[in-house]
């Protein structure tokens, strides 16, 4: 079996989401005895997209004509995790949705990264439908004291720290973020990921992202998200929402407890066992001030946070991929089979 993995103009998407969850499924797929090539030109039993433009949909085309089935990884389910991004995106929302069911529907599969995500697209008509996770690579998302220390260091951390991962948008929560570190002065915060400035513009946030109290730092892009996020002690996730983030997977692996907003999304995440879950500033100050003072607590969330990481570990992602390749390749047909 030879497949092909493509992401359409990987070197702009680098410091997404999206990028990483396509390289976690190279290395997954790298232990299965599996073939895979990141050149779609070439000859190949599956075409595995991992998004879309202009060439990816050509080569779904030309996969189509031969007789190649196609698979594409849903990174996105539509107006749900579009509006509230970028400029505008509230407006072209149900256009967007429109034409991402109009691709997915021409897949021959597609695969979600949540039982959430992918019973979204099944209400909606599309399928068959996969559960297939972004993955986690626990080799490199795991403590690790020396590496911990030298980035509080290099970060000039001191004392609980609270961070928060992803590009600086609107509905990753970022007001809230703000919101409750000027409610929990004893406290660091600080938010790694790309912000897009004018591209994201969004007057009410940008205004406050430049009026935070001095406890809060958005520190941008790292290169090395694992040493960062080592440093610092709880994930806190108000986004409004997500399929299933990377940065939550990889928090989970270092053993991070978790505070996360109560969303549709994250109904996997048993409260007080894998995380906390508010829905307003005063409930997530409440969740972070309860896991800073209470030693126990806190060290029963980061195991319990560690062992649900470790469900996504690459090893299982590749055999659950291998599987669902040979599924699709013989032609059968189902519904999410969870």
């Amino acid at each position: 079996m030879r497949i092909c993995l493509y992401l359409e103009a990987a070197h702009l998407l680098a410091r997404s989401g999206i990028y990483r969850a396509y390289t976690n499924h190279l290395r997954a797929l790298a232990g299965t005895g599996i073939e895979v090539t990141p050149h779609p030109r070439g000859d190949y039993d599956l075409l595995h997209l991992h998004w879309f433009g202009p060439k990816s949909l050509r080569y779904m085309r030309r996969a189509k004509r031969r007789g190649i089935p196609v698979v594409i990884h849903a990174h996105s389910i539509g107006r749900y995790d579009f509006a509230g991004g970028f400029t505008g995106t509230r407006l072209l929302a149900p256009l967007y949705e429109r034409i991402l069911d109009r691709i997915y529907a021409r897949a021959d599969a597609i695969f979600a990264p949540s039982e959430f995500a992918a019973a979204m697209l099944a209400r909606r008509g599309l399928g068959p439908v996969y559960v297939v996770s972004n993955g986690a690579d626990l080799s490199r998302f795991r403590p690790d004291e020396e590496r911990r220390k030298r980035w509080r260091e290099m970060l000039g951390l001191t004392g609980f720290t609270v961070y928060s991962a992803g590009n600086v948008l609107p509905r990753k929560g970022v007001l809230d973020f703000i919101a409750v570190a000027e409610r929990l002065p004893g406290l660091r915060f600080i938010w790694f990921g790309q912000r897009w400035g004018p591209l994201a513009l969004y007057p009410r946030m940008e205004w406050r992202i430049r009026r935070a109290p001095g406890n809060v730092r958005f520190a941008g892009f790292v290169d090395d998200p694992a040493g960062a996020y080592d440093a610092c002690d709880l994930f806190f996730f108000p986004t409004h929402g997500e399929n299933q983030p990377l940065a939550l997977l990889e928090a989970a692996a270092l053993g991070k407890p978790l505070v996360v907003r109560d969303v549709p999304a994250f109904s996997h995440l048993e409260p007080g066992v894998h995380c906390l879950k508010g829905n307003s500033v005063e409930e997530f100050c409440r969740a972070i001030r309860a896991v800073a003072e209470d030693p126990a607590l806190r060290g029963r969330l980061s195991r319990n946070a560690m062992a649900f990481a470790a469900e996504h570990d690459l090893r299982r992602v590749g055999a659950r991929l291998a599987a669902l390749y040979r599924r699709v390749l013989a032609g059968r047909r189902g519904g999410c089979p969870g």
